[in-house]
């Protein structure tokens, strides 16, 4: 699994993500009012000095006004640099805050009755180094702030994440060494009595209903295969019995008894698939190895019997012989499927069976697959336009080989034959 896929991680990075916009959202917030509440100050102390100013003017009338250390009086604008004229000369009267030249500064404009132009205070907020290194120093705290509050979510989403996950990784835990065929009805009395023990009782139900549903379904499987063997052995007995006298030597009749033949033979293979299937244990509890080559003799010799009217040549190649972690009736089951298709549908030609150390390939010069029919050809139920059967052959091949991990690969040319390969891991 992922790690951003997890629940643990989501959780942390919730606390931590929750924290961050928190801390960010308040030092964002107390940096904007600590400057509003410096502004609010500065011009509290502008409008103290203006009325300081107006009272020293009716004193002392004629007489120039005072500078302050800090604050810099102007009548009109002629006086000020030129940078100044330009930013303040059209001021309306009121308290105002510009930058020039870089600096900035809080602008009073006064109208004063016996003066023809206005009174400019000039409060110069630069010359204030305090101010700037204590919103340097508010702003690093902040920094520091929002860093502490992004490790401390750090810390309670890690927390937080294990006193979460660790009833459904104990729920995991159990639930991932039990036999699903022996799964215990106690298993929500062992877990908390919460959300997790709710989903205890669901996963319980339903691994019940699963395997209500598979023993029933393997039941009926043994059952039908078990009553249908006894009416396919009479069938095969009564086509040796027609075989091994006088009839067989009528040639109307010797077609449609090795169609019988055939069918009876296609009939036990199928029954022995899904037999094999029904009583399927875990493949780890699966000890027993084979050789095909012994395997794919017999079946071979066993096909040229029931197919003896097909003039086809057999090539059998065993280039190795290795040894497969499979029981033996399985590999020949499979084993049948596959030459038994290639007799099938090679009606005039030549077959070739070839065993190598990690593959067996049997190829054939039959009439193929059609294009259209290749991709869907080991689905259950589906067969190629040309076939006469079920179609449960491939799809029960590459069941079985999904069970043993071989890999069934398929390669056909309508009218030039048709490949198969199985194809083993690694031993």
């Amino acid at each position: 699994m992922k790690i951003r896929n997890s629940l643990r991680f989501r959780i942390i990075c919730g606390f931590c993500l929750f924290g961050a916009i928190l801390s960010v959202s308040y030092g964002i917030i107390v940096y904007v009012s600590l400057d509003m509440i410096d502004d609010h100050l500065i011009d509290s102390r502008l409008s103290q000095e203006v009325e300081q100013l107006l009272t020293h003017f009716r004193e002392n009338f004629g007489q120039s006004f005072p500078n302050s250390p800090h604050i810099q009086v102007f009548t009109g604008t002629g006086a000020m640099p030129k940078a100044f004229q330009e930013a303040l000369q059209f001021l309306p009267e009121g308290l105002h805050e510009r930058y020039i030249n870089r600096e900035e500064y809080h602008v009073a404009v006064q109208l004063v009755p016996e003066l023809v132009e206005p009174v400019y205070l000039l409060y110069d907020v630069g010359t204030l180094e305090f101010t700037e290194k204590r919103k340097v120093g508010i702003a690093l705290l902040l920094s520091m702030g929002v860093l502490l509050v992004v490790a401390l979510g750090l810390w309670i989403g890690l927390w937080m994440s294990r006193r979460v996950i660790a009833p459904i990784s104990q729920l995991a835990d159990r639930v991932r060494g039990l036999d699903p065929e022996d799964f215990p009805t106690d298993l929500p009395e062992r877990v908390y009595d919460d959300e997790v023990g709710v989903l205890a009782v669901a996963l319980t139900d339903s691994m019940k209903r699963v395997n209500t549903y598979v023993a029933r379904e393997k039941q009926f499987s043994r059952d039908a295969s078990h009553e249908l063997r006894t009416p396919v052995t009479v069938i095969r007995g009564a086509v040796e019995i027609l075989e091994s006298s006088q009839v067989n030597s009528d040639p109307v009749l010797q077609r449609p008894l090795a169609r019988i033949r055939r069918a009876v033979s296609d009939m036990e293979n199928i029954i022995e698939s899904l037999l094999w299937l029904a009583h399927h244990e875990a493949l780890s509890e699966n000890r027993v190895t084979c050789r095909p080559g012994a395997i794919i003799k017999e079946v071979i010799e066993q096909n040229r019997n029931l197919f003896r009217e097909n003039p086809v040549d057999v090539d059998y190649i065993a280039e190795a012989d290795p040894e497969l972690r499979a029981p033996p009736a399985i590999f020949r089951i499979i084993i049948v499927n596959l030459i038994q298709n290639a007799f099938r549908y090679t009606v005039e030609g030549k077959i070739t069976v070839r065993i190598c150390a990690d593959r067996v390939t049997i190829s054939d010069t039959g009439v193929g697959i059609d294009v259209c029919d290749l991709p869907s050809i080991t689905e259950p139920h589906k067969r190629g336009c040309k076939s006469c059967g079920f179609g449960l052959g491939l799809a029960i091949v590459k069941r079985l080989c999904s069970r043993f991990n071989w890999e069934f690969a398929i390669d056909s040319e309508p009218g030039s034959g048709t490949t198969v390969q199985l194809i083993f891991p690694p031993s």
